[in-house]
């Protein structure tokens, strides 16, 4: 077996259910001292990574903390007796319908309350990944502005609004090409590892206008993702497993430990 690289740079998306995977990656690199220098989140991904950034030796604790929180904010994720298109349908045609400004601005302050409960300042190199939506630039928040950070990294319209940030319209990276710090690709000298953790695109093709649309949006991401991930020392890719991490659960958690172990063996092992 070669040696543990070092000091790695961990790359983490995360779009339901399956983000579970890149939390797994981060406790289990966490229990066989594998030194995570710097770490490019976005997403629910973006929310693990702070829990994880608190370097308080409560990571797993705060993991599954999260799970009711999650299951309840994300519920039309993680329910799968309709497509992910279609809830996201709902979510847009709820998100257009709100007219109050007062009704708009208690409804984001409830999503981000949620988003933000029981969380702690990062104590390492944790950069939350947006795009601008004016000119579809990547925008790095470094760990000292963690709560704004987490807000636009965790923006994925439309069931948030994009998040003000220096006279920017920012939103999670996520949605535009599911790679977090694809901009630092180039010149990061760090290990890279991406832990892809977006779930695959169904087979049926949609029927109504919004299905339409927001396959072709995420036809566009997974394409972006694809290209990006060749740029990667490794990638951890937890989509093929969206059947057995389904769920913000205790079950999924114990499935997506049991993979993470699995292929950061492997991944050490050639690295």
């Amino acid at each position: 077996m070669k040696n543990t690289p070092k000091e790695i740079a961990l790359y983490l998306n995360g779009f339901n259910a399956l983000s579970l995977g890149g939390a797994a990656v981060l406790n289990e690199m966490q229990k066989r001292g594998v030194t995570v220098k710097r770490i490019y989140a976005c997403g629910i991904g973006a929310l693990f990574a702070n829990d994880y950034a608190a370097l308080d030796g409560k990571f797993e604790d705060r993991v599954l903390y999260r799970f009711s929180h999650l299951s309840k904010s994300f519920r039309f994720f993680t329910n799968s007796s309709s497509s992910l298109f279609s809830k996201l349908e709902s979510a847009y045609k709820l998100a257009t319908t709100v007219t109050s400004k007062k009704v708009k601005s208690i409804v984001k302050e409830k999503f981000m309350v949620a988003r933000l409960e029981n969380i702690s300042k990062p104590q390492m190199d944790l950069r939350y990944s947006a795009t601008n939506i004016y000119n579809a630039s990547e925008v790095l928040i470094p760990s000292r502005e963690w709560k704004t950070g987490l807000r636009a990294s965790m923006s994925i319209v439309p069931i948030f609004v994009p998040a003000d940030y220096r006279g920017q319209k920012l939103v999670s990276t996520t949605i535009v090409t599911g790679v977090p710090g694809f901009s630092t690709l180039r010149n990061e000298k760090l290990t890279k590892i991406f832990v892809n953790t977006m779930p695959h695109i169904k087979e049926k093709l949609p029927e109504r206008t919004w299905e339409i649309m927001l396959r072709a949006d995420y036809l566009r991401t997974a394409t972006l993702m694809d290209i990006f991930s060749r740029k990667f020392d490794a990638v951890l890719d937890f989509s093929e497993y969206e059947d057995d991490i389904s769920d913000f659960s205790t079950d999924s958690w114990t499935y997506a430990k049991k993979i993470a172990r699995e292929k950061i063996g492997d991944v050490l092992y050639v690295l």
